[in-house]
């Protein structure tokens, strides 16, 4: 045998022997800037991720390779185009940076990874793929269209607050609600290898090709503060275009860009302009040759059939105005008009990438009897955003009209009370041609019964269906235990979140508000990490506060996206410091920690500068919702300091992280003196109490360590009294009272009082809720808005001291972590899992007749310290092995009633019995 021949015969047999070794590695998801095959991404040097799973225990890996071609084929070491990273000797599988070149716009690209375990066996996974999108403004061909005068009725600032404003200008805004609609024909003389469309429409629009809608996005694009930056929806679109003619047509709405005037408010709605669009088609034929389609003053303009369009207060769509065929070849479109070619906008075009909008789930409601004529009443049965979808008959004029509530009154009519100014209507006028079938495209509700009447006609309902909607931010968390009270207010909570969720973190989606209100998303984000995949929704929404920074003071608003309002409100404008620290400790993301370093300093140094020795200015927000007596709103005067150190001491972490030791120093000096200055005004040493010693006024400093430590004991005992004795165990907390006292509790070991909390059945309790709606409500007197996600925060703290999954901060996204489940009265059994960003981590656990059985999956390449409750001299076992005999298990001793185990990668079942 040859030589040369030999070498290839061993290493096939090597390769071969490697393969069959690593059958129990499965590469479950392949990850580029936390997407899967994405084809938006607009970073040029985009983070690579990828999730494994093993059958196998203790399973590590040890080192990499990344390879990135322009080419399947070229996913070689030798040929990779683009980038090969080389065997990079590391256990990390996350948030891998592209390095040493520059990606092209509008590209495809290949990818893959390979991976050594802790054996040197070597794993290769699948190949996968990522799109570009248009990375810079010169890459954009096409031109803003729309109907109106080109004449840019705005102020400098690129927006209006109010309808005075326009007194000082030449021209006032002659709004029109109507809907826009706009189409172009063109011819593909080739043979089409692929076709990638870049698409906005402002405020929303939907788009279309050859008479089909192009995707199943909502409500797009997503609000941003558009004076700053507007987003773009990027779609694969080759199977709907073909050689020969095509037509493509555009359907613009009113949206967040365009509102009526009487909107025109600072907490509201602000005008930014008249409805437009902008569209580019890359076209590549098989011959390698390419077109671009494009937005021009070529394409034809017409009113829309939907004659008025209100995020607020609804939508009235006119069938007897549809075009039929107008977006497809051969519409006569000789009574069209030219567009008007808008001149360029100042804002930034960004390709969204967050997960859109969508009809995630369809309900069939149920009727409710009302003794009223041409009226019928449904029930969803459940709270949710969204609209009803409907089908009916009727002569041409009759109006149906849809009005929508989250109460209902005893005869069956519904309560519209909690929708506020917001009319919150659609109206569907018959063209008389059979069944005829309508959904609102342009506004939604928030609801769970709807009222449909008719007008001009009879009302002859063939069907309804009610079609929930949000961002489609997939569901990657569950808990349940024997308490149903708490499984209810888990699938309150869940649902308030899939509510609240649509394009944005939003305080309800009923009233005339649905606002990004800061307070609600800061003490709900780790609630919504532990259910939802929210990695890009947030990094979304974090750019627009950036954007949305004062320039002048660095000061952040309390509210995004919409433009910067000053407000005092430090509690709820150290969100952006708060939530992007949850951000890192979740996924272990330190690019957006550097990406957003410099705006959080200066937002710190513009609370150094309203500062008075350290003592911070009180707001009028603060502790929203607070039962405290003689407070307005959730006013409490220590609170804002309060934050002012919490940000600081995120802030000496995030400086730490980042390796910048001289401000890491100054953060840990600042905090140092905004706790002595706290102290120093607001703690009653001789008392043990902070300021008026409310819940809220000693649970925060204790929470945040500021309590100094000769007093802990008794500020602990403080709380607790004044939960247990004063108030016979209820709430009078607010919106982050009520996420930070029971953290508190927990630390100190009073998981018993969160539990009675938890389980109050009087007002205020989480019960007076439950009772009565499927969603969380604003206010503990059960009055206003019914879907508002914040007094849910609690769900976090299901998942962490019932499950008992904690995260470690110092070895983020999970990397190593705690399962330390705490045994509450009355309950047995508990579970909950959430996908993170390394894998599945799950606990279950079951106490019952003196045994204690607790079952845990940790991912791949992580470990895990479980604290499993029980008497010191107790039988502890894993899957009926004595512990000190099983695998990827070390028994670290007994401490405080419980064993201490370290477990690496895999799935355990371990049993305690007396």
């Amino acid at each position: 045998m040859n030589r040369p021949f030999l070498i290839v015969f061993i290493t096939l047999a090597v390769v071969a022997c490697s393969v069959k070794q690593q059958s129990n590695l499965t590469f479950e998801r392949l990850l580029v800037e936390y997407a899967e095959d994405p084809i938006t991404i607009d970073e040029q040097h985009p983070r690579f991720s990828w999730i494994i799973n093993s059958s196998e225990r203790n399973k590590q890996q040890t080192a990499y390779q990344i390879l990135v071609a322009t080419e399947k084929k070229k996913l070689k070491a030798k040929t990779a185009d683009v980038w090969n990273s080389g065997k990079v000797v590391s256990a990390e599988t996350i948030q891998h940076e592209l390095r040493e070149t520059f990606l092209q716009s509008n590209q495809k690209y290949f990818w893959k990874v390979i991976v050594w375990d802790e054996k040197e066996n070597a794993s290769e996974s699948p190949v996968a793929t990522f799109e570009t999108a248009l990375f810079n403004a010169s890459d954009w061909q096409a031109k803003w269209i729309g109907k109106t005068p080109e004449f840019k009725a705005l102020p400098e600032k690129g927006f209006i607050t109010h309808r005075d404003e326009q007194a000082t200008m030449k021209d006032t805004v002659n709004h029109s609600g109507q809907s826009l609609l706009l189409r172009k024909e063109v011819n593909l003389s080739k043979k089409i290898e692929s076709a990638k469309a870049f698409v906005t429409g402002l405020g929303f629009y939907e788009f279309y090709i050859n008479g089909q809608k192009v995707g199943d996005h909502v409500l797009a694009p997503a609000k941003t503060p558009y004076h700053e930056n507007i987003l773009y929806n990027t779609y694969d679109v080759t199977t709907m275009l073909r050689q020969g003619e095509n037509a493509l047509g555009m359907h613009v709405g009113n949206g967040w860009y365009n509102p009526y005037k009487p909107w025109w408010q600072q907490y509201r709605m602000q005008w930014f302009g008249h409805k437009k669009a902008i569209a580019q088609v890359h076209v590549t034929y098989t011959d390698g040759s390419e077109q671009v389609l494009k937005t021009d003053e070529s394409w034809l303009q017409s009113d829309g059939p939907i004659t008025f369009s209100c995020v607020y207060d609804g939508e009235v769509y006119d069938a007897s105005l549809d075009q039929r065929g107008w977006n497809s070849v051969g519409f006569d479109a000789s009574k069209w008009q030219p567009v008007t070619v808008f001149n360029s906008i100042d804002s930034r075009l960004v390709s969204e990438t967050m997960p859109p909008m969508r009809v995630i789930q369809t309900i069939k409601p149920d009727e409710i009897k009302v003794e009223k004529e041409n009226m019928r009443v449904f029930d969803m049965g459940q709270n949710f955003s969204g609209w009803v979808r409907i089908k009916a008959k009727g002569k041409k004029g009759t109006k149906i009209r849809m009005r929508f509530s989250e109460d209902i009154y005893e005869d069956g009519t519904i309560d519209v009370t909690s929708t506020e100014q917001a009319k919150a209507s659609a109206e569907f006028i018959l063209k008389g041609e059979g069944v005829e079938s309508y959904e609102p495209k342009f506004t939604y509700f928030g609801f769970k019964y709807v009222e449909v009447t008719a007008e001009n006609g009879s009302l002859d309902l063939e069907n309804i269906e009610g079609c929930v909607v949000y961002s489609d931010n997939k569901l990657v968390g569950d808990f349940k235990c024997d308490n149903e009270l708490v499984n209810k207010l888990h699938r309150a909570t869940v649902w308030s979140q899939k509510s609240n969720m649509l394009g944005y973190p939003m305080d309800c989606p009923q009233r005339d508000e649905r606002l990004g209100w800061f307070g609600d998303a800061q003490v709900t984000a780790e609630e919504a990490m532990f259910n939802f995949n929210m990695p890009l929704f947030y990094e979304n929404w974090f750019a627009g506060i950036r954007d949305n920074q004062d320039e002048a003071t660095g000061d952040i608003p309390i509210i995004s996206p919409q433009p910067y309002i000053l407000d005092e409100g430090v509690e709820w404008s150290s969100t952006y410091i708060t939530m992007l620290w949850d951000y890192y400790r979740y996924y272990g993301d330190k690019r957006i920690l550097a990406g957003h370093y410099l705006s959080m300093k200066r937002y710190m140094e513009f609370l150094d500068n309203v500062s008075t020795d350290f003592i911070a200015p009180r707001s009028w927000i603060g502790d929203w919702g607070s039962l405290v007596k003689d407070r307005r709103a959730g006013e409490l005067d220590a609170t804002a300091t309060a934050f002012y150190y919490f940000n600081a001491t995120i802030l000496s972490k995030v400086a730490a992280i980042l390796d910048k030791k001289a401000d890491q120093q100054h953060f840990e000096e600042l905090a140092a003196n905004i706790r002595e200055a706290y102290n120093k005004n607001y703690f009653n040493a001789e008392t043990g109490n902070y300021t008026n010693g409310c819940q809220m006024s000693n649970a925060f400093p204790l929470f945040l360590g500021l309590v100094p430590e000769r007093s802990v004991e008794k500020v602990q005992e403080n709380l607790v009294y004044d939960i247990e004795v004063t108030n016979d165990n209820h709430l009078t907390t607010g919106v982050i009272g009520t996420k930070y006292m029971p953290e508190a509790l927990a630390a100190f070991g009073r998981t018993d009082v969160v539990w009675n909390l938890i389980n109050q059945t009087t007002y205020p309790s989480w019960n007076s809720m439950m009772e009565k709606y499927t969603t969380v409500c604003e206010f503990w007197t059960l009055k206003q808005s019914k879907n508002h996600v914040m007094m849910g925060s609690i769900d976090a703290w299901f998942y962490k001291y019932i499950a008992g999954i904690q995260l470690d901060e110092d070895n983020p996204a999970y990397a190593a972590f705690q399962i330390k489940p705490y045994l509450l009265d009355g309950l047995s059994y508990a579970e909950a899992k959430t996908e993170t960003m390394r894998g599945l981590v799950s606990s279950k656990w079951k106490n019952e007749g003196g045994t204690l059985t607790l079952e845990v999956k940790v991912p791949f390449n992580t470990s895990a310290t479980v604290y499993l409750p029980a008497e010191e001299g107790a039988k502890i076992t894993e899957a009926e092995n004595q512990i000190n005999e099983v695998e990827g298990v070390k028994y670290h001793g007994y401490s405080e009633g419980r064993h201490q185990l370290l477990v690496n990668s895999g799935q355990y079942q371990f049993k305690a019995e007396k």
